[in-house]
């Protein structure tokens, strides 16, 4: 992952100017990347708790899930513990594999069958088990549209892919149009097409046509296509949301040329529970069989998981199968999605005077929102610790690529570019856009200024060809040589008092 230094344009304050490939990456430092240190240094306790009480931009869906879940955690009694005492096959529960084939099927008018189906330890596992699975010449390339989440660049390294990112050149837009897309696989032609729909950390939405268009695209010139669909939701076809699917998915993915990613963690708030799956060949998937021999994905609630997914198919299909109960259960989804949006309108509201653009196109819990700092921070780490020290963690936009170049930062001009998160309680999620204004208005009076006025402890060093990162010089520390790896493992927890005693001693705009 990469910090990538340089400033905005000023003819378009905000909006970013951005090459559009990223350059091949055969590695990936992980330890020195941004998300890493945010992770680990700056929100992570000793005890391993989360120091920041204020969740802005994690990603997970903090609303309470549906009750089915609750309710089936409640009356969990000794007479269920076979469903924590219990081996599934690496498959999983066939159970709940079935119930995936019929929401599948029903959302999407495909035809899978429950040997396209493989339950995973959440969709991270599916994801890796995908990877490995794909034969794969030596010396296989993966071109991977937009930003994305760390642990995708991470899986592709660790299956043996060299990679490319592709952003949008766009300014503000960050995920490829489709004909940027399109135009990029014909050029580079990848081994491995890598892209997500609905996009995270931005939300953007391909449409059915055009994600037909690229995973054609891509297969034409010989490739294979994996698509993370984890943020999308189709159960209640008159409160829609993006599917993230096509309908000549049906047939790709059963022919081998398509592996389709999804979980229940996002949409349904129970990530704890470790529950996604995955969509490909009846060969792919006999090879992820064979390969996770003695790797079981849970048992626990994975009846329930069957069950909410065939409710979901129900109400999608509609009909005289609905029961009230079924109602109930989709009311609660609206719920959860009113309160997502409502949240995010009203951070919009609440943080108009600083609130430059966002990538917010359609229903979801994540965008990606600019704000500026008004009181001169222009360090990336410096805005995340004045977040921190009102107890808001956050993720800023460069901790979601990999390669050089494709985030040039806005440091310069004071603005932070982040992943916004609303699915999270109204009551909770309000307090956390208040202790943000706070820390955006810190500057507003000469004392706040003063306060702020923070002399930068980073400075870019190489890390491995075509990426840096930024690494931090610990007070006191000679600095010398290039042990990235030693100015790391300070303890960052201390880094808002050792920035400011700092810039005590060598005054503002000091080289220290």
């Amino acid at each position: 992952m990469v910090v990538n230094s340089g400033t905005a344009n000023s003819a378009n304050v905000g909006l970013p100017t951005r090459g559009r490939f990223g350059r091949l990456l055969a590695s990936v430092e992980w330890q020195a990347s941004l998300y890493y240190w945010l992770d680990h240094h700056l929100y992570l306790q000793p005890d391993g708790g989360h120091l920041a009480a204020f969740e802005l931009s994690s990603g997970t869906n903090l609303l309470p899930p549906p009750s089915i879940f609750t309710e089936a955690l409640r009356t969990f009694d000794s007479e269920d513990y076979w469903e924590i005492n219990t081996y599934t096959g690496p498959l999983g529960d066939d159970c709940l594999r079935e119930a995936v084939t019929e929401y599948e099927n029903v959302v999407n008018g495909w035809s899978l069958s429950q040997d396209n189906i493989a339950v995973t330890y959440g969709a991270h596992i599916g994801l890796k088990s995908a990877l490995g699975a794909i034969s794969s010449p030596e010396d296989a390339t993966a071109l991977v549209l937009g930003p994305q989440v760390p642990l995708i660049f991470q899986a592709l390294v660790e299956s043996g892919f060299c990679f490319r990112e592709m952003w949008s050149s766009v300014p503000g837009k960050f995920v490829p149009s489709a004909d940027e897309a399109i135009a990029a696989v014909s050029a580079c032609h990848p081994d491995l097409l890598v892209l997500s729909s609905p996009n995270n950390p931005t939300g953007t939405v391909f449409s059915p046509d055009e994600l037909s268009a690229i995973c054609a695209a891509a297969i034409s010139v010989g490739g294979k296509v994996l698509i993370d669909k984890i943020l999308s939701d189709s159960a209640l076809p008159d409160f829609p949301m993006p599917s993230g699917t096509c309908p000549q998915m049906d047939e790709w993915i059963q022919e081998g040329t398509c592996v389709v990613i999804d979980s229940l963690s996002k949409r349904r708030a129970i990530s704890g529970l470790r529950t996604g799956y995955l969509l490909a060949s009846d060969a792919l998937i006999r090879r992820i069989a064979l390969s996770g021999l003695g790797g079981c994905p849970p048992m626990l609630l994975s009846g329930t998981a069957a069950q909410e997914l065939q409710i979901s198919a129900r109400l999608h299909r509609g009909g005289d199968d609905v029961s009230s109960s079924d109602r109930a259960h989709a009311d609660e989804l609206r719920q959860m999605r009113v309160a997502t949006e409502q949240n995010f309108a009203a951070a919009k509201a609440a943080l108009s005077d600083h609130w430059l653009w966002d990538t917010k196109d359609h229903p979801g819990i994540n965008s990606v929102v600019a704000l500026r700092f008004k009181h001169g921070v222009t360090d990336e780490r410096q805005m995340c610790v004045a977040l921190a020290e009102r107890e808001v963690s956050c993720y800023p936009l460069s901790t979601f690529a990999a390669s050089s170049g494709l985030h040039s930062s806005l440091e310069s001009e004071g603005i932070l570019e982040l992943r916004m998160s609303s699915a999270v309680r109204p009551e909770r999620f309000r307090e956390t856009i208040c202790r943000t204004r706070d820390a955006l208005r810190a500057g507003e009076s000469n004392h706040g200024a003063d306060e702020m006025a923070i002399t930068p402890l980073v400075q870019e060093v190489p890390l491995i060809a075509g990426a840096r990162c930024m690494r931090v010089s610990r007070p006191g520390f000679d600095g010398g040589g290039d042990d990235a790896e030693g100015s790391l493992s300070w303890d960052l927890r201390k880094y808002p008092d050792e920035l400011r005693e700092r810039a005590t001693r060598t005054g503002v705009g000091g080289a220290g």
